[in-house]
């Protein structure tokens, strides 16, 4: 607590410091023009710079700039170089102009019931995950972030489906008892991968691959991309393809720092947020199966797996959230 007051004093001295210099109340810096403004935007990712979701953001950062014509400037940050997500989240609420590709989990610390779009087995592959995007009650829950200083502006950037990297081989929810599993630790991750057997620690992703190495942790989910770009092969033994979750992540920025934009550069980049998130998916598609077969010659091996006994016993991890009702009106909704 002491931490995040820290933070936001120093971000809102900065901010503050921004609106002195300029003149007005935009947080942005003024150009060489005259009235015409600069404002930059400041874009994080956990994962690698050879990460689909990086291109995505780099096809966001071109199109905006170009489309803005340079007044909108993005700044692109891999490998938590901007900090943690929850750091960045933090300094978004007090108006800085920074953002992060996210989950629903860790939106859900702010709007609890976003968390169960990244509930288990509730999309069976990508298309069933964008359905859910069509749902009043995604509608309905993005609203709600604005009242919490955050911004989403898409949430369609696939990473793919979430697998177990392990230290031994996992075919069903039996073999996940007593072994420690990374969660990021919000809660839906968390509950879920203790409704399929296992137990949970939680870490930050750049200290998995140490983790696993220590045998802190004997095993993480994760996408596969992911997997290979952290170099997770190298610190696991096997990969069990229990496509737990379909993980839809999203680029959230400051909606104070959002609403200082001109409404021109706001729908500027709504919609490049989203062009930029279908280009990452669209990679993570096609290069999926490649990512898999290069952690596989890194030294994993492939374990089959029941995958109707992990949706089973995954199911339980809504009655645990207190999402059943949330979760029966998104299968309502979506006719199944």
């Amino acid at each position: 607590m002491k931490r995040k007051l820290l933070l936001s004093f120093m971000v809102l001295t900065m901010v503050a410091t921004l609106v002195a210099c300029s003149g007005n109340g935009s947080g942005t810096s003024g150009t060489n023009g005259g009235d015409a403004q600069t404002y930059v935007l400041k874009v994080g990712t956990v994962t690698s710079e050879t990460d689909p979701l990086f291109e995505g953001l780099k096809v966001f950062k071109a199109n905006v700039e170009e489309r803005t014509g340079g007044a909108v400037e993005v700044e692109l940050y891999s490998g938590a170089q901007l900090g943690a997500d929850e750091d960045v989240l933090e300094q978004a609420i007090v108006g800085a102009g920074v953002g992060i590709i996210t989950d629903p989990g860790r939106m859900s610390n702010y709007v609890k019931d976003f968390g169960i779009l990244g509930g288990p087995y509730l999309a069976d592959n990508y298309e069933g995950a964008l359905e859910l995007m069509e749902t009043t009650v995604y509608s309905e829950l993005v609203d709600e972030f604005e009242e919490h200083g955050l911004k989403i502006l898409s949430f369609n950037y696939f990473q793919g489906s979430r697998h177990l990297y392990t230290k031994s081989p996992v075919s069903e929810p039996g073999d996940l008892n007593g072994l420690r599993i990374r969660s990021s630790g919000s809660d839906i991750v968390t509950r879920s991968l203790e409704a399929m057997g296992a137990n949970t620690t939680v870490l930050a992703w750049s200290e998995a691959y140490q983790a696993l190495q220590q045998r802190v942790v004997e095993g993480v989910e994760v996408h596969n991309s992911a997997a290979y770009g952290s170099s997770i092969y190298e610190v696991t033994d096997y990969v069990s393809l229990t496509s737990h979750f379909q993980l839809l992540t999203g680029l959230v920025i400051s909606n104070g720092w959002f609403e200082t934009l001109p409404a021109e550069f706001q729908q500027i980049l709504v919609e490049e947020a989203y062009a930029g998130g279908q280009h990452a998916s669209e990679l993570v598609l096609e290069k999926d199966a490649e990512f898999l077969q290069m952690c596989i010659d890194g030294g994993v091996e492939l374990v089959e797996v029941d995958l109707e006994a992990f949706k089973l016993a995954a199911e339980s991890a809504y009655d645990v959230l207190g999402y059943r009702e949330l979760k029966d009106a998104i299968d309502a909704e979506l006719g199944r």
